[in-house]
């Protein structure tokens, strides 16, 4: 049988006695989605109390009726709850719906019915709480009911004070494919910040949206998955799972939240897609609160074309697009790689047992540190450990990780055949390559970022001046702002040069790059701006004696003569006794830059002569 439509999900019925308590609860009853029916605002100016409440009961589909002596003796109050029982006599439809304020005699066609005692909520807020949500449930049976009032209160006050609540159903109706990950580790601060985002402190937000970004393989979808079956049943309207990625897909994947599978609408099946779209468009439009999660989606306009313009819907994103236009006024929530702590605690989750072995526990340490605590990476390098946990130890893996590219490793690759709790693939490479293989070459933009993308993994495996970056490029440098590659990525990015650059071009831009850097630096005799990108001149510097590039003796020149700055005078000495010992064999003893790399290790040499002796008077360096 098809249940009417109403107006109101609620009519209350009240004395003027109660008017204050009342209004508070229709309040809370309209902040959390509700239609209320209440006479101070449904009544109209001029309007005969009789036809005006009569209308409002018939609309409505449940008649609360606030229980006091005052409002036994009233007449208008006892007007509406017989015109409720009149159309409910047996209580089939649970029409009226007693709540009891201050105990009283109570006629036989009220006592009959079930009663939420609301006596003893008067001064105790907690009660209230617990009270008034079994009265939401009983209005909304989609909602979840809670009976016993200790553990609600474990519950409630655990999220009142910044708790994560524990995995529970999701509301019926919702559409969620994807389970809760028994392995989920860490995260606790990003579940909070994405639910101080779609909350906003208030059920009556309209449209918030948050977005989960980063790059492949970091949890963006884990970290959506994992918020939903937590906080979903807050959202009682439901939770619906959208994936994004193809555009093309997503009208048949609204249309399905109204079918059998999810909202259920009466006569769904009937109406064509387009129809079906625009059906559960209109749904989310109302104050109803549901949470939308919108996977794997880069491009502002699906966001726009989707996501509901009003009502009670919040809607999460995932992406690994972090420039979101700010008319979208959407929250973001960068993801970075793990702790070290919890990304162990998720490399050894199938062999804890290990960590009690020091050797072990240190090559736990080592391994994370090589995969760059990413967590894809963590979660098959621990399935691998797992499954091999009486052949493999921590310490012959990392000898394993060691001994080729990591990317290659057969853990990253291929081993793990089961899917994923994501429905993701289980390769590293392949999750980066999923990215890549978005970028035109025929676009301009797309061709420069490969081109960057390719210089940036040249550079040593921590941030990296903007500036810089472009400069090796051939680019007008920018002011400000640093880039971070991960490493992973970074060895990826090593074996994807873009269409027309040479790996031996890209590795000389990015050194010519940074030693103007250096050397103009260095020229200033302020030593501060140039120690952050040490890590970049000490690795170029090792790399081009290795490739026997023709400016290598420059570029430990430039580093010893930092350091020499910085008093650091022995590895000063070393680094200027590296210059000296290249230039030597290029150039030959007569050349000028030869004298220059023996004045200079001259002078740290006399540097250090005098530091031991105690005088510490200054000497002088020169450029070459």
């Amino acid at each position: 049988m098809e249940m009417p439509d109403f107006a109101y999900d609620v009519f209350l019925s009240h004395n003027r006695a109660q008017k204050d308590w009342t209004r508070d609860l229709a309040r809370r009853l309209r902040d959390e989605g509700f239609e209320v029916w209440f006479d101070e605002w449904c009544l109209r100016g001029g309007e005969n109390w009789i036809v005006g409440l009569r209308r409002g009961v018939n609309e409505s589909r449940h008649v609360v009726f606030v229980v006091s002596p005052e409002s036994m003796e009233a007449v208008w109050p006892r007007f509406e709850v017989y015109l409720a029982i009149f159309q409910d006599p047996v209580a089939d439809d649970r029409k009226l719906i007693p709540i009891i304020h201050t105990r009283c005699d109570l006629p036989e066609e009220i006592a009959i019915r079930q009663c939420l005692d609301f006596c003893e909520t008067h001064g105790n807020p907690l009660l209230y709480e617990f009270k008034l949500a079994q009265l939401m449930a009983d209005l909304d049976p989609s909602r979840e009911r809670p009976t016993d009032f200790e553990l609600w209160v474990q519950d409630y006050e655990g999220e009142r004070w910044d708790g994560i609540p524990p995995l529970r159903p999701l509301p019926p109706k919702s559409l969620m494919p994807l389970r809760a990950n028994p392995h989920f580790v860490g995260r606790e601060d990003e579940l909070r910040e994405l639910e101080r985002h779609l909350r906003a402190g208030s059920t009556t937000a309209i449209g918030q949206v948050a977005a989960a970004t980063g790059l492949g393989g970091i949890g963006k979808t884990q970290l959506a998955v994992e918020y939903a079956h937590r906080y979903g049943p807050r959202y009682w309207g439901g939770v619906f799972w959208l994936d994004m990625e193809d555009e093309e897909a997503i009208a048949s994947q609204v249309a399905r939240c109204g079918g059998p599978e999810g909202m259920d609408f009466p006569g769904f099946e009937s109406l064509s897609q387009e129809e079906q779209a625009a059906r559960v468009k209109k749904e989310w439009e109302k104050a109803t609160p549901r949470l939308l999660i919108f996977d794997n989606v880069d491009d502002a306009n699906v966001v726009g074309e989707w996501r509901p313009v009003t009502g009670g819907c919040r809607v999460l994103i995932t992406s690994r697009r972090a420039d979101w236009p700010s008319s979208l006024g959407l929250a973001e929530v960068q993801l970075t790689t793990l702790p070290r702590d919890k990304s162990i605690e998720l490399l050894c989750k199938g062999r804890p047992d290990v960590l009690q072995d020091e050797e072990e526990a240190e090559a736990a340490n080592a391994i994370c540190d090589t995969l760059g605590d990413l967590p894809l990476a963590v979660a098959l390098a621990g399935a691998y450990l797992e499954s091999y946990k009486h052949d493999v130890s921590l310490t012959q893996y990392l000898e394993q990780l060691r001994q080729q590219p990591v990317l290659e490793n057969p853990a990253l690759v291929d081993f793990v055949q089961d899917p994923s709790p994501t429905g993701h693939v289980q390769s590293v490479a392949a999750t980066f390559e999923t990215s890549y293989g978005r970028l035109d070459p025929e676009d301009e933009t797309d061709l420069l970022a490969m081109r960057l993308f390719h210089l940036a993994s040249h550079f040593a495996p921590v941030s990296i001046r903007r500036d810089l970056l472009l400069a090796s490029a051939g680019l007008d440098p920018e002011e400000g702002g640093r880039l971070l590659l991960h490493r992973l990525l970074g060895e990826f990015a090593r074996h994807h040069p873009a269409p027309g650059q040479s790996e031996e071009e890209a590795w000389e831009g990015v050194a010519e790059a940074v030693l103007a850097f250096a050397s103009e630096e260095n020229e200033t005799g302020l030593p501060a701006t140039l120690a952050r990108e040490l890590p970049h001149l000490r690795q170029l510097a090792a790399q081009a004696e290795m490739r026997r590039w023709g400016a290598a003796g420059a570029l430990f020149n430039a580093l010893g003569y930092h350091l020499h700055m910085v008093g650091s005078y022995g590895e000063a000495r070393e680094k200027y006794e590296r210059a000296l010992a290249i230039d030597e064999a290029a150039y030959g003893l007569d050349h000028p830059k030869v004298a220059i790399r023996v004045n200079n290790l001259g002078g740290v040499c006399s540097r250090i002569w005098e530091t031991w002796r105690g005088r510490g008077s200054a000497t002088s360096g020169l450029w070459g």
